[in-house]
């Protein structure tokens, strides 16, 4: 059930990738990459592979647009170069994969410190009540800071290596009636950029806890081996409340 569950939540989001690059969000003269944001919930709850197929997804996307949809505005002759739409936006997902996986380690690590420090065992399970010890899990609050941090880096990781390459490849050239130069460059950071790094990591976190919570989230078959052989609950028989809390994966 909760494998169908995760499976529609995927296909949706994947569908939401494809659908909102035809609809940017125009905000003054800057345009909000809303593509974004089914990218970075997919990364924050799904397992590596999936999440790099989601940032795949994106660049192709975004090629296509440029050959369409978008073959008019004056950046399309950039983006129909894959190594400027599809390359770039691969390591997003992943980039947010990364900082939320090693932030998470350090919450656990933490948090399993200041428990040895009360003479807490962290690792014990309360008996009877089926739920997971608190070493497993960040704090909600916690979460919702690295997922707002994990997003906050994957919208550096997009905006820089996008804008890298096309310097690279373009730097001072003339691209159709567009010249590549380091006003150019500085004209599509300071809007588009500037609005990104404030949005995203304000609403990413909300909507990778709702997912987590109606039990969208992956969970590795490792953990759902060791919770069986400790006496915890399969993952098909964790409440959507309880998978809320789980950390999101590592590997």
């Amino acid at each position: 059930m909760k494998k169908t569950r995760r499976i529609a939540l995927l296909a949706v989001m994947l569908a939401l990738i494809i659908i909102l690059s035809m609809i940017p969000l125009r905000i003054s003269a800057a345009t909000l990459a809303l593509t974004l944001l089914p990218v970075l919930v997919v990364a924050l709850t799904q397992d590596l592979f999936t999440a790099f197929l989601a940032g795949l997804i994106m660049g192709v996307t975004s090629l296509v647009m440029a050959y369409t949809v978008g073959a008019a505005t004056p950046t399309a002759p950039l983006f129909q170069n894959p190594l400027v739409s599809i390359l770039p936006r691969v390591f997003v997902p992943l980039a947010a994969f990364a900082v939320s996986g090693a932030l998470c380690a350090v919450a656990k690590k933490a948090d399993k410190t200041a428990r040895k420090g009360r003479r807490v065992d962290s690792d014990r399970t309360e008996e009877g009540n089926g739920e997971i010890g608190r070493s497993e899990t960040p704090s909600k609050s916690a979460r919702w800071i690295i997922d707002a941090a994990a997003s906050l880096v994957a919208v550096i990781t997009n905006t820089g290596l996008v804008l890298g390459m096309i310097w690279l490849l373009y730097g001072g050239k003339s691209v159709g009636d567009t010249l590549i130069s380091p006003q150019f460059m500085t004209a599509m950071i300071s809007v588009n950029f500037v609005i990104e790094v404030i949005v995203f990591p304000l609403i990413v976190p909300p909507v990778v806890y709702a997912v987590r919570k109606q039990g969208g989230a992956y969970v590795p078959s490792k953990r759902r081996a060791k919770a069986l052989a400790e006496g915890m609950p399969a993952k098909s028989e964790v409440s959507a409340e309880e998978n809320a809390d789980r950390f999101p994966p590592t590997s």
